[in-house]
C-alpha cells in the first residue's frame, strides 16, 4: 500500500471483519497470502467492489460475496514511522 503505508516501516491496527464496511483499506487473503488493498464500491448497480494497490498498480473486481469469502480485517488506524532508528533502540 505504498506510499500510504510503507512496507517494513509503518504499522496498521486492524479490526476483524467478514464483509464490506464501506470504503477503506482491507486485509484480504489472496491465494493463501495476506495483503492490504484499498477497496471501493464500483457503483455498477450490482454491488461490485474494486480492490487496488497504489504502487503495484492493477485492480481486481469482486462481487460482495467473493469479497466476503476473502476479507480478514479493515485498517482502523495507522502509525507512520518518522525515524525508525529510535524504534530499534527501544526494542
Amino acid at each position: 500500500m505504498e506510499p500510504t503505508l510503507r512496507g517494513g516501516r509503518d504499522y496498521a491496527l486492524l479490526a476483524p471483519v467478514t464483509a464490506y464496511q464501506g470504503e477503506g483499506i482491507y486485509l484480504v487473503d489472496v491465494s493463501g497470502s495476506l495483503d492490504l488493498f484499498r477497496v471501493s464500491n464500483t457503483f455498477d448497480g450490482e454491488g461490485g467492489l474494486l480492490l487496488s494497490q497504489e504502487k503495484r498498480g492493477g485492480t481486481h473486481r469482486l462481487s460482495r460475496e467473493q469479497f466476503q469469502a476473502l476479507v480478514v480485517g479493515i485498517v482502523v488506524a495507522d502509525i507512520r514511522t518518522r525515524d525508525e532508528r529510535f524504534l530499534r533502540s527501544i526494542a
